[in-house]
């Protein structure tokens, strides 16, 4: 059949120029992203319940929606946080749970909270579902506008933010940074006294004149028509002219009583700096599947097209640039690739000649272009997974072709004809290199198969090794023995009669003297190599490991958080300042500085920070990588010596789904004893030289100020509990009473005293209080019996329905979280615990600990099949026996490799340790095949060892040689480096094992007999 098919030259030639044109317009139109498109498996509910405290809020609405959400299905666990007025619940999703399957189940978790809804107090705003806060906005434009007002940046913001969505592959723009506008009614509490108007009154005038009614319609003739009394206030002279009556009778217009004035809501609830100045920020999200570094060019366009409307001063300003960063992964890619191809042809060309190595290489140019033809057809995108994975692939795409290439070279030398030549070690090889090559590909099954969110991050790189191995194999068996006849044209057939046999020559002569050594002393042999497989098992304990590798960015954060219950624009004042100082810095190229929470998830990898008024953050550009160790040192110095008061650390990119990487974990009922309990873990921590940004989850308690009311003394004087929190509202932030639509904008609007409190808490007695008929009011003091200062919890986490408090910390710069938590672990396991008391250690271990559970559960099934179709080749349970036996002995290089260099295994060195498996299993299978090949042949097994073992040397050497030589430039890379020490370090022993260690153990189990070895030596003593 394949003979038949080698003749279809036209066909052939057709398909080869197919797959050349194709794969380069594959690899143009290609969706090419800086990381994988995952989903985040969780939703956020968000309610809200004003004037509530964390506890209320805690009792009343979160635990009532807790409750109800934990009657859905699939849900791996529950944690919430309560703040005043605020219950934020997060849902998180088994990770079993697939993609397709995440719509319904948020179908299921809205029709639970809608029916929960019904249970909570009055007064409650929401809940809210949101399953998309996970979104990526993969760009992150700083936009400043120096010497104009706010109203007119934000409106050239805006127009900006409508142009960018006319450009083909933006799908959402979010704006961070605004100041919610608002509209003042302030009022002079003398003068609406002498006038006998109570500001409730202004409160009722507003209900009757603002609120939406159905004035219902009328029939005219066949006609129905709706009835209307107008809109909602649109405009501030409308509210101006509301008409306020008063009970004696008569009106009074409003704005001849009060000033009404547009103004910004108080308390600001975030604000953003470029480089010290003002600044909103749009973040841009990308259609799906899309090439970014396309709509980035659309975007640079748009750009230059803007430059004509908006005026000199608005500037923009790029934060983070997705598109640029898959551009330099993209050169990075194209570059590693360009070195790798012409490392793995240069060893082809020195090694089996100029002939051999370029008809391999051409083999290896056409397996990555149908790769990306393939990838383009499955809309599998180029981002930084996959593109290292086609890298990772590299040495191993050859491997076929040179087993077949090898195979046609030898037959040549040895006079088979030319034309059987040509098929005859396709032929011969195709069934054992595809059952080796299914084998490599299962190796990295587990991966695939791994549910959590680090094994779908990593899940392509199993994709596109599937599809390149296989690919490698089906042009190996056609394109290689096709294009040999063209290549090996000038190649000489040795005659029958002088039958040259290639391996005749001093070194194949040494090669088969060593093998001979170790078969003569198997026995002595084995023994040592378990030796050397128990010390390197027992020399594992000193690798060094981590979770996932961190990022070489140039670009890193500095989180700053002032003590719970500071003003946001303190926050915002010392990050500005702050800003100022570090732009004078020769490390530091440029600062963006957020308030109130982070601006948005701009890359998967980013950590974020939930909404906070005393967080703040610093997004810090310098020129390269090793800079950002530099400064990040020197400003958490800065703040520490200029800001004690502040809590700030140091964030670097990377995929790491914890908030700090070593957390411990208390669950309880008594929030007091949590504190407690975190408190000596926090002990523990300080007095750790290694741990550093020690803290807890709950933070410090913060003042409250309660004006204890007397329900006696307010009775005399028609006040209620209510009227005493809206006189509050009203003297403090404001008291809403409305909404102003103007476009599609809705401003609220305020009524306050035009002398608020502010910061005169001395004042607070005073404040005039209306009942809600009375004429004149009182002052505050005349209805409270005292004002208490108190300490309240201003957040409360709870984790399946408990309360939970973690206390948290860093390793110091250059310690690894596993030896920090080596540390820490013992001591802290001997705090006490009270009854009804649960501690769970959590952070990046416990991540780590679920990862590595979810890749090695499908390890055996991995393993099984691996099994079966090695039974299947060689239909002999010995030989497969022979050839897993190996696999324990890869640790032997993978332990030398890490202990040598003093580099950190990761996750994704482990998951090159699967990879390094099924290569050396793939290897003893091509050296078993020519063995059982040899058998065929009559040989006896002595012979066919020997034979297998000089005639394999080569393409074993050869393909281990290509692989490692070709991981090379991946040493450089943070994110691959471990897997490529791996590989490298694992296949250099793992050619010695195969070539040595298979022979030796093949023939002590089959229990060959070796006699004429010996014999042979005792004639050469004689």
């Amino acid at each position: 059949m394949l003979g038949r098919l080698l003749n279809q030259k036209a066909l052939l030639n057709t398909l080869l120029v197919g797959v050349l044109i194709g794969g380069i317009f594959a690899y143009f139109n290609i969706g090419k992203l800086e990381d994988a498109e995952i989903p985040i498996k969780s939703a956020v509910i968000v309610t809200l319940y004003p004037g509530a405290n964390a506890h209320e809020v805690e009792l009343e609405v979160t635990e009532v929606l807790e409750k109800a959400v934990q009657k859905l299905e699939n849900i791996d666990n529950i944690t919430s946080r309560s703040l005043p007025g605020y219950s934020e619940i997060t849902v998180n999703i088994e990770t079993s749970v697939t993609t397709s399957e995440m719509p319904q189940l948020w179908d299921h978790l809205r029709r639970k909270v809608a029916a929960a809804k019904l249970s909570l107090p009055q007064g409650v705003n929401g809940p809210i579902v949101n399953d998309d806060f996970g979104d990526v906005y993969g760009i992150f434009v700083a936009v400043t506008g120096e010497g104009y007002d706010y109203d007119e940046f934000y409106d050239y913001v805006d127009l900006l933010r409508r142009e960018f969505l006319e450009v083909e592959g933006i799908k959402r723009i979010e704006l961070f940074g605004i100041q919610t506008e608002a509209v003042d009614i302030e009022f002079s509490s003398e003068k609406l006294a002498s006038l006998s108007i109570n500001p409730m009154m202004i409160v009722q005038a507003m209900n009757d004149q603002g609120s939406v009614v159905d004035p219902g319609s009328i029939t005219s003739g066949s006609e129905r028509i709706r009835l209307s009394v107008g809109n909602k206030f649109s405009t501030i002279e409308e509210i101006k002219d509301v008409l306020v009556q008063v009970p004696g009778g008569g009106s009074f217009r409003l704005g001849d009583i009060a000033e009404v004035n547009r103004s910004f809501y108080e308390p600001k609830r975030e604000a953003l700096t470029f480089n010290g100045e003002r600044a909103i920020s749009m973040a841009m999200s990308t259609e799906s599947g899309v090439n970014v570094i396309r709509v980035g060019g659309l975007i640079d366009e748009k750009v230059k097209e803007l430059d004509t409307k908006v005026p000199v001063g608005i500037e923009m300003h790029n934060v983070y640039s997705q598109p640029e960063r898959v551009q330099k992964s993209i050169n990075g890619f194209i570059s590693n690739l360009i070195q790798s191809v012409v490392i793995v042809i240069v060893i082809l060309l020195i090694a089996m000649g100029v002939r051999s190595g370029f008809l391999i290489a051409s083999g290896l140019v056409f397996t990555i272009l149908g790769t990306f033809i393939v990838m383009l057809v499955i809309g599998l995108d180029l981002q930084r997974v996959s593109l290292s994975a086609i890298i990772v692939a590299m040495g191993m795409l050859v491997d076929n072709s040179i087993v077949v290439a090898d195979g046609i070279l030898i037959d040549l030398k040895r006079g088979v004809d030319r034309k059987k030549a040509f098929t005859a070690s396709a032929k011969k090889t195709a069934v054992p290199l595809l059952g080796a090559t299914i084998i490599a590909i299962l190796a990295f099954f587990p991966l695939y198969m791994s549910p959590d969110a680090s094994g779908e991050y990593m899940s392509s790189l199993f994709t596109v090794l599937a599809i390149s191995l296989f690919l490698s194999w089906i042009f190996a068996m056609v394109q290689t023995p096709f294009m040999a006849s063209r290549f090996y044209r000038k190649e000489a057939n040795g005659t029958k009669a002088e039958k040259k046999d290639p391996f005749n020559n001093k070194f194949y002569r040494k090669f088969k003297n060593l093998i001979h050594y170790s078969l003569s002393h198997k026995f002595v042999f084995s023994i040592v190599s378990i030796i050397i497989l128990v010390i390197s098992l027992y020399s594992f304990k000193f690798v060094k490991f981590e979770f996932m590798p961190l990022l070489d960015y140039n670009q890193f954060i500095i989180e700053y958080k002032l003590p719970k219950g500071s003003d946001l624009s303190a926050v915002e004042k010392d990050i500005t300042d702050i800003s100022k100082e570090i732009l004078n810095w020769d490390e530091v190229d440029q600062v963006a500085a957020a308030a109130g929470r982070t601006p948005a998830r701009y890359t998967l990898i980013r950590p974020m920070a939930t909404s906070d008024n005393s967080y703040g953050e610093l997004i810090v550009d310098t020129k390269d990588y090793e800079t950002t160790i530099v400064a990040g040192e020197k400003i958490l110095r800065y703040i520490e010596e200029n800001y004690p008061q502040a809590e700030a650390r140091k964030r670097i990119y990377g995929p790491i789904f914890t908030d700090y990487e070593i957390e411990i974990q208390f669950m309880g009922p008594d929030p007091a004893v949590l504190r407690k309990l975190a408190d000596q873990a926090k002990t523990i921590m300080y007095n750790e030289p290694t741990a550093t940004s020690v803290t807890d989850n709950w933070k410090n308690q913060v003042k409250v100020l309660n004006p204890e009311y007397s329900v006696e003394q307010a009775r005399r004087v028609g006040i209620s509990r209510s009227d005493v929190a809206n006189a509050l509202a009203i003297g403090t932030e404001g008291l809403t009473v409305g909404v102003m639509m103007e476009g599609n904008s809705t401003l609220p609007i305020k009524l306050r005293l035009d002398e608020p409190l502010g910061n005169n808490v001395e004042k607070l007695t005073s404040i005039p209080v209306w009942g809600a008929y009375s004429q004149a009011s009182v002052p505050l003091g005349q209805v409270i019996e005292d004002v208490e200062l108190e300490w309240e919890n201003s957040e409360i986490y709870r984790y399946n329905g408990q309360r939970a408090i973690k206390a948290q910390c860093e390793p110091i710069q250059g310690y690894l979280t596993m030896e920090v938590e080596e540390k820490l672990r013992p001591v802290i396991n001997e705090i006490e615990l009270p009854d009804g008391y649960t501690m769970e250690w959590k952070g990046s271990r416990e991540s780590s600990a679920e990862s590595q559970a979810n890749l090695f559960k499908f390890l055996p099934l991995a393993l099984g099949l691996m099994l079966v179709i090695v039974i299947a080749l060689f239909n002999n349970l010995k030989q497969s026996l022979v050839i897993f036996m190996i696999f324990p002995f890869a640790f032997i290089g993978i332990v030398v490799g890490f202990v040598s260099t003093g580099a950190t295994l990761n996750f994704i060195g482990i998951i090159g340790a699967l990879g390094l498996i099924g290569m050396m299993i793939k290897n003893s299978i091509v050296l078993l095949d020519e063995i059982n090949i040899n058998l065929k042949l009559g040989k006896t097994q002595l012979k066919s060892i020997t034979m297998a073992a000089i005639s394999r040397l080569k393409p074993v050497v050869m393909a281990s040689a290509t692989t490692i030589l070709g991981m090379v430039p991946l040493l450089f890379d943070v994110m691959f480096q471990s897997m490529a020490i791996t590989i490298i370090f694992g296949l250099l022993f793992g050619t010695i094992i195969t070539l040595l260690v298979v022979p030796v153990l093949y023939a002590t189990i089959i229990k060959v007999d070796i006699s004429p070895i010996l014999k042979t030596k005792e004639l050469k003593r004689k």
